[in-house]
């Protein structure tokens, strides 16, 4: 089947857009890192499979994208959503923990869309959708898969910049950066230099290209070539992502912007690649206080759900 191109599917975008309602956006202007990174901080998820004891299977990585009222909307990659039985939670910037109750994984794309109730007042991520080139600066940010040495999961925010744009995508795969990543990052945030999402990441530089074979449906040899065909990293545009979500009726309240990243007054503008985060505090989870905090979740919907019978 064709794949639809980049700037028809910003076309589709603008349609979408028309008929969304705004939220409070990010400003246009190009940011320091550590301002971007403070965007990223609140915006990125970190998603987890439980199994039936209450034990995590799995867990990757998302951003924030919408909010309807008190249902908060996600997205990530379809590969991380992928496992049979499995009860997920997510867990967002100030620490607290989310039954999701809904995902819906898209046929073509490696991708997914996540939901779960959030009376707090969120504020997801700006998105924008102009045509990206290669040479230009993105930051990436996510969950590795594999904790640190005190046993946390923490954060990681890292600097680069888009190293291709292939011509023809596969699974939705389009944007090569060269940001350091690690496994369990997929579905995190492909950032631009204004902070605003432009991609989400999925296929790290170390991983086997067999697992990318089966992952994305290709033969092996098209999987080498994305393994090595930069050396790098591959994320899915955020246009892909709006199109396929308007022909699917996920038509939440995103915030939906179209121009590049603006030159500050300064004049002044650092490589992201020269920036360097410290996790801090706040990157920081511990697996033992999550877990608490997931069976006192888990342990209230049980209680509601008995209580009226379902």
């Amino acid at each position: 089947m064709k794949q639809a191109t980049l700037p028809a599917l910003c076309s589709a975008v603008l349609v979408l857009a028309a008929q969304m309602p705004l939220q409070a956006r990010i400003s246009d202007t190009i940011k320091s890192g550590p301002e971007i990174n403070e965007i990223s901080q609140r915006t990125t998820l970190l998603i987890v499979a439980l199994d039936n004891n209450r034990q995590p299977i799995s867990r990757g990585s998302g951003s924030l994208v919408a909010r309807d009222g008190n249902t908060c909307v996600g997205v990530t990659n379809a590969h991380v959503t992928d496992v049979p039985g499995a009860t997920f939670v997510v867990r967002t910037f100030d620490q607290a923990v989310h039954q999701v109750t809904n995902t819906r994984a898209f046929t073509n794309e490696d991708l997914a869309v996540l939901t779960f109730e959030c009376p707090q007042n969120y504020e997801p991520i700006t998105i924008a959708t102009y045509q990206l080139s290669p040479g230009q600066n993105v930051y990436l940010s996510g969950w590795p898969g594999e904790g640190s040495p005190t046993g946390e999961w923490v954060r990681q925010f890292t600097g680069g910049s888009i190293s291709t744009v292939l011509d023809t995508p596969w699974r939705g795969y389009q944007v090569g950066y060269t940001n350091v990543t690690r496994s369990g990052m997929s579905g995190g945030q492909v950032l631009d230099e204004a902070g605003r999402l432009i991609g989400i990441h999925g296929i790290g530089t170390l991983e086997d290209a067999r697992r990318i074979s089966q992952r994305l449906n290709v033969p092996l040899e098209t999987a080498q070539g994305l393994a090595q065909g930069t050396g790098f990293n591959y994320g899915i545009p955020v246009t892909t992502f709006l199109g396929r979500a308007s022909q699917a009726g996920l038509n939440f309240p995103y915030d939906v912007v179209f121009s590049p990243p603006q030159l500050p007054a300064s004049g002044a503008v650092t490589r992201a690649s020269d920036y360097t985060h410290q996790p801090t505090a706040s990157d920081r989870v511990s697996f033992d206080n999550m877990l608490g905090n997931v069976n006192q979740l888990l342990d209230t919907v049980n209680r509601v759900r008995r209580f009226f019978g379902f």
